[in-house]
């Protein structure tokens, strides 16, 4: 069976002299619009249903001679299943399970982590936002921005005035295009080119709203908007709406330009399927073409279950000149001798072939992962193969989590460096698996230690890796005094645990 998914995807922008020119800040570059084809794929299985009804020509071909209308009324009874999406919130899920251990300075861990995007969003919010968009796009990146001077000279004035480092969740398809250097520090920034919008008020109570690209360089900065509003990509195309792009005769003007205190780019960028420096590859693309696949052959069983709960009725011997003739609950038929009247509906098989193309694709994805991640399987496994299955996941979660450590960490430099204060250690957990205990389990243990067959030191183990008790470097306070000390929290909690299933 061959399905119909948009593998090629026409963008309209060939090269990026289509685009504006060569010297127009809303050029995008030639990976950027490499990148593209896969981004669209991951956005319409992450928007779902709504956004695959309104791009329907691009995910759900029209059949030959079919009526338009027909195929309106078609798109509009298909259903998305979000496998995908379900597969990336179950992987950060597993990522962030835990939450994100910051040890430093109580500027960090008291005031900072608690609105890290001067949004309200605390650390572990914003770390779960950072990381859905790196598994769905490959990467995702965070602008570590600091307010323009106001005249303070210390730190005290500067919390005084709540002026502060703060971060900016920048998505891949808003950066247009960069530049590295390629002579003295290979593969470090020295350009990179954002999509904003910018809202300008319009009289009393109206607003316009403009596209503009803010270019960044080490120490400086400038933003040009566009001065004509942007035309989307109309007609022709399979992706009306689907991306933007700047009128080749609209003119842009440079509206801004400044300097920062970095001496660097401050752009992090957090990968799960990294190919190269702001370049990567969804790394859920493959089972993205599977579910697309999945869409359109649930589509057609419901278009055919639909069908037929409607059948031919067919008359057999009538004239065709016929009048007067009803069919219903409230009416009778008269027939003459030699008449028939009979239903033509398709056959069950048919609907049952679909079905099976439809558990096939699943069984396919969950090959792929998706029922390890999301805990769900569609086919038996051995426990060796669930073994071997764990284990490759927890190695893939295991890279993503690092490197999503290791951005954060990033993340908290440049911020210190703003502020002149020594960043906090950043730790994600590694643990992904999920073996908690439940009441018979404990009561089991219970039994053997109080028999003596479990040591102490033992039974306390198992019980922090069931999750009733905490773990050592699970801190209960960002004290400093608690910070310090080297005690297990789980040793006091296993007293008062064993007293309390004792009583």
């Amino acid at each position: 069976m061959t399905y119909a998914v948009p593998g090629q995807i026409r963008t309209h922008l060939v090269s990026s002299s289509t685009i504006g020119g060569a010297d127009s800040p809303f050029t995008r570059t030639q990976a950027v619009l490499d990148m593209m084809k896969g981004w669209e794929i991951m956005k319409a299985v992450t928007l779902g249903t709504e956004y695959l009804r309104e791009n329907s020509e691009a995910f759900l071909p029209i059949e030959p001679r079919e009526d338009y209308t027909a195929y309106l009324a078609r798109v509009n009874r298909a259903v998305f299943s979000p496998f995908t999406q379900r597969l990336v919130r179950a992987a950060a899920g597993l990522i962030l399970r835990k939450p994100i251990s910051l040890v430093g300075d109580p500027y960090w861990t008291d005031i900072f982590a608690k609105d890290v995007d001067g949004c309200g969003s605390d650390l572990d919010e914003y770390a779960r936002r950072l990381l859905l968009c790196s598994l769905t796009y490959g990467h995702c990146h965070t602008l570590v921005d600091f307010p323009a001077p106001t005249g303070a000279r210390s730190l005290a004035e500067e919390r005084e005035l709540n002026r502060r480092p703060y971060w900016i969740q920048i998505d891949p398809e808003n950066i247009y295009g960069w530049r590295l250097d390629r002579e003295v520090n290979y593969g470090n920034l020295v350009q990179v080119r954002i999509k904003e919008k910018a809202v300008v008020p319009d009289g009393e109570f109206g607003e316009k709203v403009y596209d503009q690209i803010r270019v960044i360089e080490p120490g400086q900065y400038r933003i040009y908007r566009q001065v004509e509003t942007k035309k989307d990509l109309q007609g022709g195309y399979p992706y009306p709406n689907a991306f933007d792009a700047t009128d080749a005769t609209s003119d842009y003007e440079l509206v801004e330009s400044g300097d920062y205190s970095l001496g660097q780019i401050p752009l992090v960028t957090a990968y799960s399927g990294k190919v190269d420096t702001l370049t990567s590859k969804p790394p859920l693309l493959d089972i993205a073409y599977l579910n697309l696949a999945h869409f359109q052959r649930q589509a057609d069983l419901i278009h055919s279950l639909h069908i037929a709960s409607q059948p031919t009725l067919v008359l057999e011997g009538w004239d065709d000149q016929t009048k007067d003739m009803a069919v219903g609950v409230n009416y009778a038929m008269a027939t003459q001798p030699g008449n028939k009247v009979y239903y033509v509906e398709p056959a069950a098989s048919a609907f049952e072939a679909q079905a099976n193309e439809i558990r096939e694709l699943q069984m396919q994805m969950a090959t792929l992962g998706i029922s390890t991640l999301s805990q769900q399987k569609f086919v038996a496994e051995s426990a060796d193969a669930r073994r071997l299955d764990r284990v490759d996941t927890n190695s893939m979660l295991s890279m993503v989590s690092l490197d999503l450590e290791q951005a954060l960490q990033k993340s908290f430099n440049l911020a210190a460096d703003y502020v002149g204060i020594e960043p906090p250690e950043v730790k994600i957990s590694r643990d992904f698996d999920i073996d908690r205990l439940i009441g018979q389990d404990i009561t089991a243990l219970t039994a053997l230690f109080e028999q003596g067959v479990l040591g102490r030191d033992e039974f306390r183990q198992i019980l922090v890796q069931g999750e009733i008790l905490p773990s050592a470097g699970e801190k209960q306070s960002t004290d400093t005094e608690t910070q310090e000390s080297e005690s297990d929290p789980s040793t006091d909690q296993l007293e008062r645990f064993i007293q309390a299933l004792t009583e």
